[in-house]
């Protein structure tokens, strides 16, 4: 088995502290990723292949911090406080500690689901070399309102909703103010009024740094997110975020897409055909 170099810490953030995993790269260095992830359950279903995909990476010579936002995992804070931007500002202090482990190497952003729409928007306004997202949802507010469909499902399978009964229902309870528990977590008013307008911000055409989306339901490419830099791959199904049946789904396809992304990018730009 390979050994692995990884160092657990907290950062501070204001009063909270956010908990994250250094992953040491195992050969020379020649690259830094920050992990953004899912959230909610599909944190804890797609826990196992996050942890592996940053060991994957370790190997290849690429140092990775993952972490947890402020309120989620083992992070502190209050997840009834919780909004997109402030899991935003999160990702940026991450962001800025790798910069310190890993200087004089490109240094790029990661995310998966909810993770993708958060590092779009710090890759527009941050130094940073690329751009990878993993399945990004086209907004906060689309991405709020499937997990609320998997909780209706949920609630009128057990019989749990009480007199909430659609989406529509739960999202009138969060607009007078009220908290509404899904999959295990506070949701408030002040995070799904976040969510609004937050879409995903794809960057420029003119971009010259290396960015890429892909799709992992097999797609065509008719229906791609950004015809020029996406990519599709067929991802075993139940998908590994919403389901812990399968503990070690089938992805060498992306995991070599992500190696060969992030490869071509530590390439520099000079270099570069």
């Amino acid at each position: 088995m390979q050994a692995t170099a990884e160092s657990p810490g907290y950062l501070s953030q204001g009063e909270d502290s956010l908990y994250f995993v250094h992953h040491g790269a195992l050969a020379e260095r020649r690259a830094a990723v920050l992990l953004a992830g899912p959230l909610g359950l599909e944190r804890e279903h797609g826990y196992v292949v996050w942890v592996r995909w940053a060991r994957h990476l370790a190997v290849r010579g690429v140092d990775v911090l993952r972490l947890d936002y402020r309120g989620c995992g083992e992070s502190t804070g209050r997840f009834d406080e919780a909004t997109f931007p402030r899991w935003e500002e999160d990702l940026r202090t991450g962001l800025e500690h790798l910069r310190q482990l890993c200087p004089g190497v490109p240094l790029m952003v990661h995310g998966l689901r909810l993770g993708a729409l958060l590092a779009a928007r710090v890759f527009r306004t941050e130094r940073v070399d690329g751009l990878l997202m993993w399945d990004p949802p086209e907004s906060g507010q689309t991405h709020l309102l499937e997990v609320l469909r998997r909780k209706v499902a949920a609630d009128n399978l057990e019989g749990t909703g009480g007199q909430a009964r659609s989406r529509e229902d739960y999202v009138a309870v969060l607009e007078a103010g009220r908290t509404v528990e899904v999959e295990g977590l506070a949701w408030s008013r002040g995070l799904w009024r976040s969510a609004e307008g937050y879409s995903l911000a794809l960057p420029d055409k003119d971009e010259s740094r290396p960015w890429r989306v892909v799709h992992l339901d097999g797609r065509p490419a008719e229906r791609f997110l950004a015809p020029e830099r996406s990519h599709s791959v067929r991802a075993p199904r139940p998908f590994f975020w919403t389901t812990s049946n399968r503990l070690l789904p089938e992805l060498t396809n992306l995991y070599e897409d992500g190696v060969s992304f992030i490869a071509k990018t530590s390439v520099p730009l000079e270099a570069r055909p």
